[in-house]
């Protein structure tokens, strides 16, 4: 066998590892561009990831954790009790409490109704949480929206810089349009800086609802704010819907019951618990068996539980009081919400009837007047401003009617918003 047959026949038992590492790099790769190219993520992408990973709705399940611990404690049965007595005679003896008077189901059942509390508060902040993702969406797409017309507009008026540049030149400009061109390409460049700052904003508060560990100023979302189309609402039965849907409501109903339960604990707890036990010594008791069988009960003489009491009482009527307020609040909450929604509709459907295209075309007229010298620059100025500004409060109808429509669902506690 020659040298170069034996350094081939060396090399081949490592063919096989090489090939491993090559189709390793292919598939980190391969995923690498799967994650390149995967869309940013749409408002149902977004809301399903922050109802994961949000940090108040991670917070309230383990709350209702908790809750489900305190059940079990007060649902455990009490532990013997063994003790020994080194003595002549020596003796051992077994005691148990036997756990089977109205304390235990008056305890039983306040943690039940706790628990089911606790459900509905963990209930309630997912209501709360994903209106403020639906929000944060939105508020990103506009600001997204309010960045590309100030872009838009930078260009424009430093294209008409350019364009004075030249006719100032050629003397068909004064320079005192030259400098009124230029203050507007500053502010316009102050603009898109502004802009790009609250779209960078609007990004990392979105990202922080969604339960991001490390926010990407770079994040983009799947949306646009489309024309809002006609919703349909349930209207007259708003009201009656929320008060038996709102998941606050149910909870503090839960927590008056369980206060009532935990008054009647206060009271169970004048009836004593028997324990019973069981004694065995190594030599006979006096009827000459070596077990013997006891019972005790504890007395309630000095103490009557008059503290237990009366704490119970005062939460029975704070559970009340309670009770009451959240009913107003769902009273005001749907009528705020209902208001809202009717003027953002309102305001909404005037924009639709052509507005942001006469605007468009008014643009576009003045940039070739000004540019045959039929018009003056203070009147072109006037036309950037006013499409600026209408593109701008157009999308802001559109953004607060959907965020009104997302703050009647969050009001009734249930999706009553429908298209």
């Amino acid at each position: 066998m020659t040298r170069q047959q034996e350094q081939s026949g060396r090399s081949r038992p490592l063919r096989p590892a090489r090939l491993g590492l090559g189709v390793l790099a292919c598939i980190q790769l391969g995923a690498l561009a799967g994650a390149a190219a995967q869309a940013p993520p749409t408002l149902r992408q977004v809301v399903d990831i922050a109802l994961e990973r949000n940090p108040d709705i991670r917070q309230a399940r383990l709350r209702v954790d908790s809750a489900h611990g305190e059940r079990r404690i007060a649902r455990a049965l009490p532990n013997p009790v063994y003790a020994g007595i080194p003595s002549v005679p020596y003796q051992y003896s077994v005691a148990l409490p036997i756990d089977l008077s109205p304390e235990r189901l008056y305890r039983t059942r306040a943690a039940k109704q706790g628990e089911d509390a606790t459900a509905f508060d963990h209930r309630d902040v997912v209501r709360q949480v994903l209106f403020g993702v639906r929000q944060a969406f939105y508020d990103l797409l506009l600001a997204d929206a309010q960045r590309q017309i100030a872009l838009e507009q930078r260009d424009i008026f430093q294209q008409l810089l350019k364009a004075d540049s030249v006719r100032l030149r050629a003397g068909d400009l004064p320079q005192r349009d030259l400098v009124k061109s230029e203050l507007e390409f500053a502010r316009a460049e102050s603009n898109l800086t502004r802009a790009q700052a609250a779209a960078r904003a609007a990004r990392l508060g979105l990202q922080a609802l969604m339960g991001v560990a490390k926010p990407d100023t770079a994040f983009t979302v799947t949306g646009e704010l489309q024309a809002a189309p006609a919703l349909a609402v349930p209207i007259d039965s708003l009201l009656p819907l929320a008060f038996a849907t709102r998941p606050d409501i149910a909870g503090a109903r839960e927590r008056v019951d369980q206060s009532r339960s935990l008054k009647g604990l206060a009271v169970a707890g004048l009836f004593p618990v028997p324990v019973v036990s069981v004694v065995y010594q190594n030599a006979p008791f006096e009827s000459g068996l070596r077990y013997a069988f006891g019972i005790a009960l504890p007395v309630p003489l000095f103490y009557w539980n008059g503290g237990e009491r009366q704490r119970a009482n005062a939460g029975v009527a704070a559970a009340e009081v309670g009770l009451q307020r959240v009913r107003l609040q769902i009273e005001s909450d749907v009528a705020v919400a209902l208001g809202n929604f009717r003027a953002a509709r309102v305001l909404a459907e005037r924009y639709q009837e052509g507005l942001l295209d006469k605007a468009t075309a008014a643009l576009q007229t003045s940039r070739f007047a000004y540019q045959q010298g039929a018009i003056s620059l203070l009147e072109l100025l006037d036309a950037i401003r006013t499409y600026g500004e209408t593109r701008n409060e157009y999308n802001g109808a559109v953004h607060d009617y959907w965020l009104a429509a997302f703050a009647l669902t969050r009001a009734v506690g249930t999706e009553v918003v429908r298209e």
